[in-house]
């Protein structure tokens, strides 16, 4: 019987899918499910029955663009070739022979071109249109005055492109891999031919890199959801031991936390103190103290006159009150003596006014 984490291994590996062991272990029916599948599903999540269809679509597809890149390499070998020609016609007029052969190339390829769009059927028309009314046997109807051409093309048409295209498949070997000493013939052509293999092998091993660096993927994966287990256990844990251990140090932490703050709040006061002497010293320099101590001097003067002055008003008072009660009642008479005076004054003051008034009224008349 499997252990927990091999069964999750060979569900990851077999299915697009991430487990571990604790959750093969939590979900045993789930797990039964995912290994019935496996018989139905590939690692890609496809199924079966469609892979073995697509593999075999793949290879028909395979096939059909192998026989069209070999006829458009053909093809666009002969279209460069036929340029070439034309090129050096200019320059060098062939034979007559050369230059039928050569014309009746340039008919078969444009006959073989034609033929690939002369079958086109548009949408709501016969199914048996065709381009322009034609038909492949009128395209090929003077087929047969060319194949007396034919042994022709063998002898030197073909050659010609086997030995372009011979060259073209060497000078891509050298470029795969190029050498720093010069082959011979057979040896580069050799290459040439092994090219497609040495291709296909280098394919393969970068699909296993690939395979093998999705494998090296869910391996770091698997490693990382292992440490995450061990750190969140370890936290747990960790929480665990605080939670037991906090009570019993929480009276040491408190005494030391008291004491440095005791500690804290004496170096404070002290720093209170050193601050409150330095302002003092900032503040009472030698100059500020002359001037208080002259400030002190005319205060004390001050004081003194006061002292006096209240001495004499005292005894000025104490005169008074030895006179005894009759003094009251004099000043009161003398008050009010005055007063009258003051008032009788006013009255004169007004009768003058209002006599020098008249006097001037009679003046004024007269």
């Amino acid at each position: 019987m499997m252990s927990a984490q091999e069964t999750a291994d060979k569900l990851n590996n077999s299915l697009p899918i991430h487990l571990t062991a604790s959750n093969v272990q939590q979900n045993p029916e789930f797990v039964k499910l995912l290994m019935s599948l496996t018989r139905h599903l590939t690692d890609s999540g496809m199924s079966v029955a469609v892979h073995k269809d697509m593999l075999q679509a793949e290879d028909a597809l395979r096939e059909q663009k192998l026989k069209y890149l070999q006829i458009w390499t053909l093809y666009s070998e002969l279209k460069d070739f036929l340029i070439e020609y034309d090129i050096k016609k200019q320059d060098v007029h062939p034979s007559s022979a050369t230059l039928q052969l050569y014309e009746a190339l340039k008919v078969s390829l444009a006959q073989a071109e034609a033929l690939d769009y002369i079958d086109f059927h548009p949408e709501g028309g016969e199914q048996s249109a065709t381009l322009l009314g034609l038909k492949a046997e009128q395209l090929l109807a003077g087929e047969h005055q060319r194949k007396s051409l034919h042994q022709s093309f063998q002898q030197s048409i073909i050659p010609e492109l086997e030995t372009r295209l011979r060259s073209k498949c060497e000078t891509l070997a050298s470029f795969h891999k190029p050498t720093k000493q010069a082959e011979n013939e057979q040896l580069s052509f050799a290459k040439a031919t092994q090219l497609p293999a040495f291709l296909e092998n280098e394919k393969q091993l970068l699909d296993q890199e690939k395979k093998q660096l999705h494998h090296n993927h869910m391996l770091r994966d698997k490693q990382f959801t292992q440490l995450y287990e061990v750190l969140m256990q370890s936290l747990q844990i960790l929480q665990k031991l605080m939670a037991d251990h906090q009570l019993q140090s929480q009276a040491k932490h408190d005494r030391v936390m008291a004491e440095w703050l005791a500690a804290k709040c004496d170096a404070m006061c002290l720093k209170v103190r050193v601050l409150q002497n330095q302002m003092i010293r900032d503040t009472y320099t030698p100059e500020a103290i002359q001037a208080l101590k002259r400030i002190k001097a005319s205060l004390k003067d001050a004081e003194e006159e006061s002292t006096a002055e209240f001495h004499r008003l005292t005894q000025t008072l104490l005169a008074y009150e030895s006179v005894g009660m009759g003094f009251d009642s004099l000043v009161q008479q003398y008050t009010t003596l005055m007063a009258e005076i003051d008032n009788k004054k006013w009255a004169l003051s007004e009768l003058r006014q209002n006599q020098g008034s008249e006097l001037d009224d009679l003046w004024n008349q007269h």
